[in-house]
C-alpha cells in the first residue's frame, strides 16, 4: 500500500514538475493544491494539455497500485482502457463524464465514471485539465447481477424447468407472432398441434414419478428431432406438448410430421433398464384467416385433441367447426352437471338380478340418471364420462352410495322379502384415490341400518389397472367387513383371469356384448361357456348382463349361468315399481 504524505520531501517531486508547468505557483501553493486533492475520496489527475500526469492524490495510487513518480510525467493513455474510452476527447469541452476503465499496474480493469474538467489561463488557453474518477466497479458488478437476475427470471418464466423446453406462456407469445405474421402475410400459414401422452399416469404410478420426468425429458428430445429452427416445441403442464408448424405451404408436411412422431413413438423408451412404450393422442388446428385471438387456436386445438382421445389411443384429428359446437355443449354439460346434485336432478333406477333357474329377484343394481329440467332424460353415457373427466363422480358416487342403502332400508322395513336382498353399487376408479374410501362406505351402511352382506360394490377392470396393490388392499379390507365384490363388465379389459385370482371377488359379471353374440357367434358361445366354468372352479357366482331374448335366457340356463339381468326380465325400474314387486313376495318378474 502507498504511504501517506507527511512531510515536504515527499511532495518534491511531484511539486518540481507542477512548478516546471506552472512557473507562477509558489511551492506553498503547489503543497496545498496537492493537500487538497489528497483529501478528497475520488481518484484525482492533474493532467497537462498534453494529457500527461502532473499530479496524482493518493486515493488513485491506492486504487491502481502505483507509487506517484511511476505516474508522473505518464501518458494518461498508460492507465486508460483505450477500448473503453476515445482519449481524443479529453479535453475538447469545459466538463464532461463518461464511463471508462482504468487499468491497474497488475492489469486487472476498474470501471470508473470519469468526470474531466478544463482549467484556462489568463488568455483562456488549456492549461490544464483535472481528471476525476468515481470507482463504479462494484455497481457495475451489481447490475451486470441484476441483469442476470431478471434475465434467469425470464428464462424461467418462460421455460419449463423439467425439460427445459418452452412452456405455455412463451408457446402463447410465440403463436401471437405466427399470427400476426399470418395476417400481414398471406403466403404464410402455420399450425398447432397439441399432443397428450396416452397412459401417462399408469407409466407414473407403475415406475415412479422421477421415472415419469425422465419419459417427459425423452418425450421432448424426440420431438424436437422432426421440428426447423422456425418451430416451436413447448411442454404446456403434465403429459402435455404443443408445436407450432410455421412456414407450412399446405396440411401435408403436418401429416408427415405425425406419421414420423407415431413411428417414432413404437420405438420403446429406455428407462433405466425398463423399456416402456407410450403413444399420444394429437389435435390439430391450422390457420385460418378468421383466428383473432391465440386463445380461440388453442381451444380449438384442445376441442380436437378430445375427439381424437375418445376415438383410440395413438389418434389425430383434425379441428372442424362442428367441434367448437360440441365443446361449447360439452361445457354448459358441466357446468350444469356441477349444480346437478345440489338440485337433486339425479334420480336412481333399480334393475332386478334374477336368479334364472327359479326366476326370482335376489337384488338390485342402483343405475343413476339425469333428469334435466330443461333436456329431459340425459343418458349416463354421456354425462358419466364428464363426471369422470372432471372429478364430479366423487360425489355423485357418494349420493348413489347414500340413497342406494337409504332405498334398501326403506325396502327392509316394509316386508320379509326384502331381507335377503342385495344392493349393487358401482365404484368409479376414482374413488379409490379417496384415502378414506373404506370408513366412508362402512359408516354409510352403519348409519342407514343395513348389514353389510347386503351391498356389493361393482368394480371394472379399469379400477383394478391403476394402483393395483393399493385397490386389492381396499377390497380385501371391505370383503373382511362382510361386503360383497363383483367384477363388472368381464372380458373387456386386459388380464381378467389374473385378476380372478389376485382379488377377492365374490361375482362375476359377464359383459352384454358376449350375450347379445351368443346365439349367432360360436365363438361368443363358447367364450361364455368358458367363463361360466372359469367363475365356478374359483367358487363364484356368474350374472350375465342384457338378457334380452327368452332364447339368450335358455342358453344361459343350459350353460349353468346362475344369474342375470336385462330388459326380458325388466327395464331398470323406479323406486315405487321396484317396492311392489317386492311387496308381492318377490314372485317372478316373467311368466
Amino acid at each position: 500500500m502507498n504511504k501517506s504524505y507527511q512531510n515536504k520531501n515527499d511532495f518534491s517531486f511531484a511539486l518540481a514538475q507542477l512548478n516546471q508547468q506552472f512557473p507562477a505557483l509558489t511551492s506553498i501553493a503547489c503543497i496545498w493544491i496537492q493537500t487538497i486533492l489528497n483529501t478528497m475520496n475520488d481518484s484525482v489527475i492533474l493532467l497537462n494539455k498534453n494529457h500527461q500526469i502532473l499530479m496524482a492524490n493518493q486515493s488513485i495510487l491506492s486504487l491502481l497500485g502505483y507509487e506517484e513518480n511511476e505516474l508522473i510525467n505518464q501518458s494518461i493513455i498508460n492507465i486508460l482502457d483505450n477500448e473503453s474510452y476515445d482519449l481524443s476527447t479529453i479535453g475538447n469541452s469545459v466538463k464532461q463524464t463518461i464511463e471508462a476503465t482504468y487499468l491497474k499496474k497488475n492489469g486487472e480493469k476498474v470501471e470508473v465514471l470519469l468526470s474531466s474538467h478544463l482549467i484556462y489561463d489568463e488568455n483562456e488557453k488549456i492549461m490544464a485539465i483535472i481528471c476525476i474518477a468515481k470507482n463504479i466497479s462494484q455497481e457495475k458488478r451489481i447490475e451486470q447481477l441484476i441483469k442476470d437476475n431478471e434475465y434467469q427470471l425470464n428464462y424461467d418464466l418462460r421455460h419449463d424447468k423439467l425439460t427445459g423446453l418452452p412452456n405455455r406462456r412463451l408457446f402463447s407469445e410465440e403463436l401471437e407472432k405466427s399470427l400476426q405474421k399470418a395476417h400481414e402475410n398471406n403466403n404464410f400459414s402455420f399450425t398447432v398441434l397439441i399432443l397428450d401422452l396416452d397412459q401417462f399416469k399408469l407409466i407414473n404410478n407403475s415406475y415412479g414419478h422421477l421415472m415419469g420426468d425422465e419419459l417427459l425429458i425423452q418425450i421432448g428430445k424426440r420431438l424436437k428431432k422432426y421440428l426447423h429452427s422456425q418451430d416451436i416445441l413447448a411442454r404446456l403442464g403434465g403429459d402435455e406438448f404443443g408445436i407450432i408448424l410455421n412456414h407450412l405451404g399446405n396440411l401435408d408436411h403436418t401429416l408427415e410430421i405425425i406419421d414420423f412422431i407415431k413411428q417414432d413413438f413404437a420405438r420403446p423408451f429406455k428407462l433405466n433398464s425398463y423399456e416402456v412404450y407410450s403413444s399420444a393422442s394429437i389435435g390439430i388446428t391450422v390457420s385460418d384467416s378468421n383466428y383473432q385471438k391465440v386463445g380461440d387456436i388453442l381451444r380449438d386445438a384442445d376441442a380436437a385433441l378430445h375427439q381424437a382421445k375418445i376415438k383410440d389411443k395413438a389418434s389425430y384429428t383434425i379441428f372442424r367447426q362442428e367441434m367448437y359446437v360440441e365443446a361449447v355443449n360439452r361445457l354448459q354439460l358441466d357446468n350444469d352437471l356441477r349444480r346437478a346434485i345440489d338440485r337433486k336432478e339425479f334420480e336412481l333406477r333399480y334393475q332386478p338380478i334374477v336368479e334364472l333357474n327359479t326366476k326370482k329377484i335376489t337384488g338390485f343394481e342402483a343405475l343413476v340418471r339425469w333428469r334435466h329440467p330443461e333436456k329431459g332424460l340425459i343418458s349416463p353415457g354421456k354425462f358419466i364420462p364428464m363426471a369422470e373427466e372432471t372429478g364430479l363422480i366423487i360425489p355423485l358416487s357418494n349420493w348413489i352410495l347414500n340413497q342406494g342403502c337409504q332405498q334398501m332400508y326403506e325396502w327392509q322395513k316394509l316386508s320379509e322379502n326384502s331381507q335377503g336382498l342385495i344392493i349393487s353399487i358401482n365404484l368409479s376408479a376414482k374413488e379409490f384415490s379417496q384415502k378414506n374410501l373404506v370408513e366412508k362406505i362402512i359408516n354409510t351402511v352403519q348409519r342407514l341400518g343395513i348389514n353389510n352382506h347386503c351391498l356389493k360394490l361393482e368394480i371394472t377392470e379399469s379400477c383394478i389397472i391403476n394402483n393395483t396393490e393399493e385397490v386389492r388392499s381396499i377390497l380385501t379390507e371391505l370383503k373382511a367387513l362382510g361386503i360383497k365384490l363383483s367384477m363388472d363388465d368381464f372380458g373387456t379389459g386386459y388380464s381378467s383371469l389374473s385378476y380372478l385370482h389376485r382379488f377377492p371377488f365374490d361375482t362375476l359379471k359377464i359383459d352384454r356384448s358376449f350375450i347379445k353374440d351368443m346365439s349367432q357367434s360360436t365363438d361368443k358361445l363358447r367364450l361364455t361357456q368358458t367363463i361360466i366354468n372359469l367363475a365356478n372352479d374359483f367358487g363364484m357366482e356368474v350374472i350375465a348382463e342384457g338378457i334380452e331374448t327368452r332364447e339368450q335366457f335358455e342358453q344361459l340356463q343350459q350353460l349353468g349361468c346362475s344369474y342375470g339381468q336385462g330388459y326380458y326380465f325388466a327395464q331398470p325400474l323406479t323406486a315405487q315399481a321396484a317396492e311392489k314387486v317386492i311387496m308381492e313376495g318377490n314372485n317372478q318378474l316373467i311368466v
